[in-house]
């Protein structure tokens, strides 16, 4: 039997129907498990207090983490008002109250001691968001659990009524006999979830060290393997077919794995779902891929998920294990690994590109019909140069400097474009001005970036131009080259060509920077750092920065921000050099 998850349904979307609510009247705190939290499976809010928990919280929150010491409107209270209103939603309290026999007739689900740690949020809300689907029965059994080994934690005659504990343990013992079965099951569950989420931090370490793409998937491949039975990686050439490249725990070497194997996880794009689950693998298969070995694994089940940065598609990753090892949480779980893949392939090539010594300079022919910015520049009968471009979550900023137009005119030509968001002019003359442009639809930018390229330049007259990509020397061109021919019609790839560039040593880097700071500047800036002001949250605020300096705020604010501006400018100098005319 094979199951495929939703191939439409990303993870954002599915984090968009999960919503954890941090409640701690230590904003710091607060802001700190959000910061945590952010990024994985589902929406963080926070609330600095119980009565902004009450009107905050509704039918939508699934995951509450909540302080029981605050001012006014205690932990306790918001936990009785949640289940006064009926509310269905997993209650952690995190709290440095030290627990007493008085949490046994809590209604909450977990209890976390502070100080916390970033794995023990992370580990507890995923763990409730998987407990929000037991039966009502099993979630009480493991909210007794929870409430036992928090009891369990303190000298058991210093409780304030140890009996409670062994009512408590009395009780759960009742629940689990008349729920063996369930709960057994559930257990299984929550052993394969935390089993997942630990795989997945030890490669976001991994990743850390990773400086190629190769070494990158053959840790992935090694790491899983260590936790599952084999593993191993697909990459997606040029052609939008599939080659393995790096595998761990399987009797052949990558460039025999039975690639035929997962063809029907592909829709016609060479594109896999969100998840796509082989509950069992054909006797043949399991042979040719564990030989001698395989005898003795009984049935293996597999699960392909995606490698991804945003829209850009690397290829897949494929994992082996043990029967109905796989189900739509682990799924869900092993495509966020792919996207962690996929982010850490994208920024090793980002890395490379910037370090090497060499990158190939790709040239793209660009048509009126390719690009907003090219119908752009032929509604205006204009040129039109791109000065720089950065990625914003789903749209860009685009700085252009546009040529025999005025900004005014130019502002009023691009409103018209739905897919611009937003038209600021920079700066105005009679004949050249710089515009900011906040664009939603730039597929040809956006697809280069996403795979990796820097944007040299982009030039257009009356909507055709040239657009001009660096990237990394090792990097998979061809793929670049199809993945930015095909994001929209109109462009055609014109060269390809090797460029050498001066690197500049780290110790030139800080003599040129050095040279532009005042001694000042550099004070400010040292002070600002070791206090802590860099951090988050912060070690120090402004004005006790200020104050230890004997200046205003409003003056440390001024040499921060030209020194910033400073550091910056010798940075993109660095990797992108102004011309002389610039």
């Amino acid at each position: 039997m094979v199951t495929e998850r939703s191939a439409h349904e990303s993870p954002s979307q599915r984090a968009a129907e999960q919503v954890v609510l941090v409640v701690d009247d230590d904003e710091d705190l607060a802001d700190t498990c959000q910061y945590w939290l952010d990024g994985e499976r589902f929406t963080v809010e926070t609330a600095y207090g119980g009565e902004a928990a009450l009107s905050r919280i509704d039918e939508h929150v699934d995951v509450v983490l909540l302080d029981r010491r605050m001012p006014n409107v205690t932990g306790d209270d918001v936990l009785d008002e949640i289940r006064d209103r009926g509310l269905d939603c997993r209650v952690a309290m995190m709290t440095a109250v030290e627990p007493d026999t008085d949490i046994v007739d809590m209604a909450f689900d977990a209890y976390l001691v502070k100080p916390v740690s970033e794995a023990e949020v992370k580990e507890t809300v995923e763990e409730l968001l998987v407990r929000s689907d037991f039966e009502s029965e099993v979630r009480e059994y493991f909210a007794l659990e929870s409430t036992e080994a928090a009891l369990e934690s303190r000298e058991v005659e210093k409780l304030r009524e140890p009996e409670a504990l062994d009512d408590l343990r009395g009780r759960l013992e009742a629940v689990r006999a008349e729920h063996e079965a369930a709960i057994q099951n559930r257990e299984a569950q929550l052993d394969r979830l935390s089993r997942v989420n630990g795989l997945i931090r030890d490669i976001d370490r991994a990743l850390i060290d990773a400086r190629t793409r190769d070494k990158i998937e053959q840790t992935v491949c090694d790491s899983v393997a260590a936790a599952h039975e084999a593993a191993y990686v697909l990459r997606r050439t040029a052609a939008g077919t599939h080659r393995c490249t790096a595998s761990a725990g399987l009797s052949v070497e990558p460039e025999a794995v039975d690639l035929s194997f997962v063809d029907e996880a592909f829709d016609s794009d060479g594109i896999v779902g969100d998840g796509y689950i082989f509950d069992r693998i054909s006797d043949e298969h399991r042979a040719a891929m564990f030989g001698a070995r395989a005898s003795d694994l009984g049935d293996i089940s597999a699960l392909c998920v995606p490698i991804v940065y945003r829209d850009t598609v690397y290829g897949a990753l494929v994992v082996y294990d043990e029967a109905r090892q796989f189900d739509d949480e682990s799924a869900a779980l092993f495509s966020d690994l792919g996207a962690t893949v996929g982010n850490g392939i994208n920024a090793v090539q980002s890395k490379r590109l910037l370090n090497g010594d060499s990158v190939v300079e790709l040239e793209f022919q660009l048509e009126r019909d390719a690009s907003t910015l090219a119908a752009v520049a032929a509604d205006l009968g204009c040129t039109l140069s791109l000065d720089g471009v950065t990625r914003l979550d789903d749209e860009l900023a685009c700085f252009v400097t546009v040529g025999g137009v005025s900004g005014t005119d130019a502002v009023e030509v691009v409103a018209k474009y739905t897919d611009v968001l937003r038209a600021r002019i920079v700066s105005d003359g009679d004949d050249e001005a710089v515009l900011e442009l906040r664009i939603d639809e730039e597929a040809v930018l956006a697809t280069a970036i996403d795979h990796g390229a820097s944007v040299d330049r982009l030039e257009l007259t009356d909507g055709n131009g040239t657009l001009v990509l660096h990237v990394a020397a090792d990097a998979d061109h061809g793929a670049i080259v199809e993945a930015v021919t095909k994001s929209v019609p109109g462009v055609s790839v014109l060269a390809k060509r090797e460029v050498e560039r001066a690197v500049q040593s780290a110790d030139s880097f800080r003599r040129e920077l050095d040279s532009k700071l005042t001694d000042r500047q550099k004070t400010v800036l040292e002070t600002s750092l070791v206090s802590g002001y860099f951090e988050w949250p912060r070690g120090s605020t402004a004005e006790e920065v200020a104050d230890s300096l004997g200046i205003s705020p409003p003056t440390l604010h001024e040499h921060l921000r030209t020194a910033e501006r400073k550091l910056i400018e010798t940075y993109f100098d660095e990797i992108a050099p102004r011309s002389a005319d610039d």
